[in-house]
């Protein structure tokens, strides 16, 4: 017979289910049907608008926004802003209308496929879909009458809440003869930290936004910016002891000019996404016996996800870089845009995470003609990198989910042909480990034990055995064991005498 009285857990696990590529085409069309004569910078952003979650299947689908600074026929240098839609279709057979899926996008390629009749770019995009499920279905087995039981903790991780949070951060720059007209403005953002409390946590972290003006002089510049923000995010169920594993984007400024201030003001949108839990403890049997009948215990082994809370990282990158000898050497730099890192292949080791990659820069800079004239030009930078991270915690087979961001961009013009490039690395990353447990999800209360036909024993305990195990072993009570060993030493050492004694009823009829 089952006498089991039974308590579920509920046992958050994150699983990577696949990475998708896909390839999106932007042709960029003319301005005020001006012919579009250069391309001096373009970058690509995705974003995922909208996740559908269907029976073993997941839709979604977004946009990639083109953002590029362009020459006119009429000479006039502008912004330019285009789109390209995508939608995507993952078939998985775990995937419930249940189901919390998280979709990474990582641009890993932009290439400019021009043609004599059309400017076109095309944006090579891979998505890292991840599945946060809920386990349910284990048991652990609880005390039942006239059974010795002895208890341990069950740690595990349980999901509280899937956050995705919209704010804004605003700087100014003063208008004055250095700055005339804003040109293109391309953002970054990084977490710095964390911080829960109960019903709330808080985000904090950097935006870098890369601003390209003109000057009264028409000459094109560049100035950086780095801008705090400070995020409190309502959540029931959040402690101080929770576990949040973060992402951020952002997107395209709002650029406003107040003539009557002199400044020009820019709103940059950012959007947190969140995911909590919470450490839960349960006291569950690992071992039983009874003084009458046999017990046996069934012992279900599961696996279970650790989680840890956002980390951050800063590496620097410092390369040269050669210009080819068909593009014009540089003479004086004027701008430096940050245009994207992309994480190719990432390797996790023990001790240690590898990630390699390319990190695009553009340069918009002037060379000297023959007439000692300066013509305006522009490079786009692929650097290829590798970084060796020092991780002391992790282990091979965890799993970690890796944002990359770029920070400040120097580049000195050594040679004409030969750039020194030092670009900081901004990393967050979330690590899950995954450990395997085991609980008692049955006790069976079996046949009656034959009775002993003698009253005294006297135990010899065996090294690293607790009252517990001679108790078992000798089928009696460590409440009689205490009892009748007065002179009792816990814990026990190895070969110390125990005495266990019943009282017989004997009938002389």
């Amino acid at each position: 017979m089952d006498n089991t009285e039974i308590e579920k857990l509920n046992i958050a696990t994150k699983t990577k289910l696949d990475t998708l590529q896909i390839k999106t085409t932007a042709i960029i069309n003319s301005l005020d049907n001006l012919k579009i004569t250069k391309v001096l910078t373009v970058s690509a952003k995705p974003r995922i608008e909208n996740v559908s979650v269907l029976n073993s299947e997941i839709k979604f689908d977004g946009v990639v926004d083109y953002d590029l600074l362009v020459v006119l026929e009429n000479e006039n240098i502008v912004p330019l802003t285009q789109k390209s839609n995508f939608s995507q279709v993952f078939e998985n057979s775990t995937i419930t209308p249940d189901s919390i899926v998280n979709i990474f996008a990582n641009l890993l390629e932009l290439k400019n496929i021009s043609s004599s009749t059309e400017i076109a770019y095309s944006a090579i995009i891979s998505f890292d879909i991840y599945s946060l499920s809920q386990n349910s279905e284990i048991i652990c087995a609880r005390p039942v009458e006239n059974v010795f039981i002895k208890e341990g903790e069950v740690l595990y991780n349980s999901f509280v809440n899937n956050i995705t949070y919209d704010g804004m951060v605003n700087f100014e720059i003063v208008k004055d003869n250095k700055i005339d007209k804003i040109l293109y403005i391309t953002n970054n953002a990084y977490i710095k930290s964390v911080i829960s409390s109960n019903d709330y946590f808080v985000v904090s972290g950097e935006v870098y936004s890369w601003v390209t003006f003109q000057s009264e002089d028409g000459e094109i510049k560049s100035l950086s910016k780095t801008n705090t923000f400070s995020e409190e995010i309502e959540c029931v169920g959040v402690t101080k002891e929770s576990i949040i594993q973060t992402q951020i984007q952002t997107k395209e400024s709002t650029i406003i000019e107040n003539s009557e201030k002199s400044i020009f003001s820019f709103d940059t949108p950012i959007k947190i996404m969140a995911q909590i839990f919470n450490k839960s403890i349960v006291k569950c049997v690992v071992d039983a016996y009874s003084i009458k009948n046999e017990v046996k215990l069934t012992t279900t082994s599961f696996e279970e996800d650790e989680f840890i809370s956002t980390r951050q990282l800063e590496e620097n990158l410092l390369t040269n870089f050669t210009i080819a000898e068909d593009v014009p050497i540089v003479d004086k730099i004027l701008s430096i845009t940050p245009v994207n890192i992309s994480l190719v292949n990432q390797i996790v080791k023990d001790r240690e995470l590898i990630l390699e990659g390319v990190v695009n820069i553009n340069l918009i800079y002037y060379f000297e003609d023959e007439e000692g004239l300066n013509i305006l030009n522009s490079l786009d930078i692929e650097l290829p990198y590798s970084l060796n991270v020092n991780i002391s915690d992790v282990k091979q087979d965890d799993k970690v989910i890796t944002q990359m961001s770029l920070g400040d961009i120097n580049i000195k013009n050594k040679r004409g042909k030969e750039l020194e490039i030092l670009a900081e690395i901004k990393i967050n990353y979330d690590i899950v480990k995954n450990n395997v447990s085991a609980v008692s999800t049955q006790i069976l209360i079996g046949e009656e034990k034959p009775q002993k036909d003698y009253s005294l024993e006297i135990y010899l305990a065996k090294e690293k055995q607790s009252l517990w195990d001679v108790a078992k072993e000798l089928n009696v009570s460590t409440a009689d064991l205490v009892s009748q060993n007065a002179d009792l030493t816990l814990p026990l050492t190895k070969g110390e005498k125990i005495i266990s004694f019943k009282q017989r009823i004997i009938d002389f009829d």
